[in-house]
């Protein structure tokens, strides 16, 4: 995988060996012993790599690494096709990474380099991380239905890392999320980056989120649809260049950003088309009073609204 964003440039290759299998119906499961990453940044414009530095999660979320560990999956889906019936969707996934690698360090007595074991010239993640996506169908006919859905994802990094690997860290936002706001530019949390020329990729460890969506028929190819999207996400551990990242039981809620919107789907049989317009209702990075925007000020089309275009449904 080769990847040029405007402030650096990635590759990434994997190997993966492993098993999938049907159980019955409506259940399957995926079980991968061995996952294999090498992540590499050959470039990164000097003047984000100074920015991220003074964050030790940023700046470590943006270095060579490498994952070997393994993953499982369980999945859930009693859709049928050409069913109107209700239908429930669960995925939950696990994983973790390093284990194995560091217990052979520790004990053949390997020493670190810069605080870090290496292994194949680089240092290897060490992590646990899991999440759930859980939805609901409610068809009321066969031209209109109301989704559910909720999400929770937590990555933990210890031992042999000090931030999950960027690969494998949360972003809020976008066309399946919380659609009124701009891809990886929600959180975490209420920080907000004092920086307008930021670019803009916030990332974390956990994940929270709740989408409903009202699909029905219009005529010809085009649905509509009106949806409501809460979350945010947060970073597990403290971070001072931060602030207000870190997850906390006592003002997480707080933190929770809503947006609206309404949009068209494009039936073409072999593909969904969709347009989506979200506007947002609550806005974490308002401070001193209420966070729901229309109790605070009027609205800015610019800052407020936000266009996606995207291929299938958001879930």
């Amino acid at each position: 995988d080769f990847q040029k964003l405007p402030v650096y440039t990635r590759t990434v290759a994997n190997a993966t060996f492993g098993y999938n299998w049907k159980a019955g119906f409506y259940q399957e499961h995926i079980f991968d012993p061995v996952q294999f990453n090498i992540v590499k940044l050959p470039t990164i414009d000097s003047a984000y790599a100074a920015q991220i530095e003074s964050s030790s999660y940023l700046a470590y979320s943006y270095k060579d690494v490498l994952i070997l560990g393994g993953n499982y999956s369980f999945i859930y889906n009693n859709q049928k096709i050409m069913n109107s019936r209700d239908y429930w969707f669960l995925r939950i996934n696990a994983e973790t990474s390093g284990n194995l690698l560091a217990a052979a360090k520790k004990i053949t007595g390997a020493n670190k380099t810069d605080g870090s074991y290496y292994f194949l010239g680089q240092p290897f993640a060490q992590y646990v991380r899991t999440d759930i996506d859980l939805r609901y169908n409610y068809k009321f006919n066969d031209v209109s239905s109301v989704v559910y859905r909720g999400f929770f994802g937590i990555g933990i990094p210890y031992g042999n890392s000090r931030a999950v690997p960027f690969e494998k860290q949360y972003f809020g936002g976008g066309a399946n999320g919380i659609r009124a706001w701009q891809v990886r530019s929600l959180g975490p949390g209420s920080y907000h980056s004092s920086d307008s020329t930021t670019f803009l990729n916030e990332t974390a460890d956990i994940k929270l989120e709740a989408n409903a969506e009202y699909r029905f028929k219009l005529f010809w190819i085009l649905e509509g649809a009106v949806f409501l999207d809460a979350g945010n996400i947060w970073s597990f551990n403290y971070d001072p260049a931060r602030p207000g990242s870190q997850f906390s039981f006592n003002k997480f809620i707080d933190d929770i950003a809503v947006g609206t919107g309404a949009g068209l789907r494009f039936d073409f049989k072999f593909v969904i088309g969709r347009i989506d317009m979200g506007m947002k209702l609550r806005d974490p990075l308002l401070t001193d009073g209420s966070k729901w925007i229309a109790m605070r000020r009027s609205y800015n089309f610019k800052d407020d609204f936000m266009f996606v275009v995207a291929i299938g449904y958001p879930f």
